[in-house]
């Protein structure tokens, strides 16, 4: 199997006859919640400038059944201006997505690369509907490499097993 077929189980190639192609069916997207506050609106001082963004992501996962899986993206944006808070956008977006051929080595990055790639644009549009909605400019939120978030994940897993390995053979 080439580097990048071990890397990328998605990147397709035959890797040998017995191995099945992996494939990753998006069954159904949807907003499973948002919520959008803007306690301070009538304090901001737009002369100030813009607020100052923050964006968190986090994802929950479960797991269906065998092939199937729910995948839930959250984007929180939090604006502030000084101490206070502008306005305080959250969107949950999920998506049921069935797998095939995927090795149990390769999940991991199924599941955190490419379903967060398949639901971050719905999710980020959802955030400036609800912020221009709000009364505020909608923020440019970039895109997110999802796969460099994983692939630092690895790393950071594999140093802190090897930071163990090393603590207990001292």
């Amino acid at each position: 199997m080439s580097d990048n077929a071990q890397n990328n189980p998605a990147a397709g190639g035959a890797a040998g006859e017995q191995q099945q192609q992996a494939n990753m069916a998006v069954q159904h997207v949807f907003l499973k919640d948002c919520s959008f506050e803007a306690p301070g609106a009538l304090e901001i001082n737009q002369a100030e400038g813009k607020p100052d963004m923050n964006l968190n992501l986090s994802q929950r996962t479960n797991q269906l059944d065998d092939n199937r899986w729910e995948v839930i993206l959250s984007v929180t944006v939090t604006a502030k201006q000084g101490e206070q808070t502008a306005f305080l956008a959250e969107v949950q977006y999920s998506g049921v997505f069935q797998f095939s051929g995927f090795s149990e080595q390769h999940m991991p990055y199924a599941i955190n690369v490419l379903c967060p790639n398949v639901l971050y644009p719905y999710a980020r549009s959802q955030v400036a509907s609800l912020v221009s909605n709000g009364g505020f400019m909608a923020p440019a939120i970039q895109p997110i490499n999802f796969e460099a978030i994983f692939a630092q994940r690895v790393r950071e897993a594999q140093q802190n097993q090897e930071g163990q390995d090393a603590a207990g053979t001292s």
